[in-house]
Order: C-alpha cells, then sequence, then structure tokens
C-alpha cells in the first residue's frame, strides 16, 4: 500500500474580528481583521502591527454567534509564520487554544 500524503487543511475565507494581545514580550492592544481562517493558522490585515516573522504572539478571535447571547471568543497562541508588507497582512500558527467567555477573556488580556 502506497502511503498517502496528508490532506491539506480546508481553508475558510471569512472576515472576523481579531483582537491581537501580545505580540513577543510585549502588550499590545490592536483591533485585526481575518482574511481567512484554516485549522493552522489565521491571515490577518495589519496596517500598522509591530509584528515580526518568528515572533510569538496571543490573539482573541471573536466568533458569531446565532443566539443572543454572549460572543464567543477563541484564545489562540501561536507564532507569525509570514508577512506580506505590500497586502497589509501577516500569517499566524494555532498552536494553543481555548474558547473562553468574553468576561474571563479580558480578565486573560489584561
Amino acid at each position: 500500500m502506497i502511503p498517502r500524503a496528508p490532506a491539506e487543511p480546508h481553508t475558510f475565507s471569512i472576515s472576523l474580528p481579531v483582537e491581537l494581545t501580545k505580540a513577543g514580550a510585549r502588550n499590545v492592544s490592536q483591533t485585526l481583521t481575518t482574511h481567512n481562517v484554516s485549522a493552522r493558522g489565521v491571515l490577518m490585515n495589519c496596517p500598522s502591527c509591530p509584528i515580526e516573522t518568528g515572533q510569538e504572539v496571543e490573539y482573541f478571535v471573536t466568533l458569531p454567534t446565532h443566539s443572543s447571547g454572549a460572543p464567543v471568543r477563541l484564545r489562540c497562541l501561536g507564532h507569525v509564520v509570514r508577512q506580506d508588507p505590500e497586502l497589509d497582512v501577516f500569517a499566524v500558527s494555532i498552536e494553543r487554544h481555548e474558547f473562553v467567555s468574553d468576561s474571563s477573556a479580558m480578565r486573560r488580556a489584561s
């Protein structure tokens, strides 16, 4: 039997709000928007972010909700894997993640 190559994860073109809270050792507070999301990472806009390739980042993605409940946020830790200054975007990995309520996300970010 011939071994199969791992399948590429699906990428979803979706615009979601993102809050970048840490870049390396610096606390930051940048509100960004996703361009696309996959199981391995996120491509987001960055018109003026103090970001470097390889840098560790923490960010929160706010997911859409169909009910009138509190927003669901996904807290992610990863690294900047590439940048495209001409398009004002950068890609970050998702190495660890957890779902958090809005109030607990705000406590962690500070």
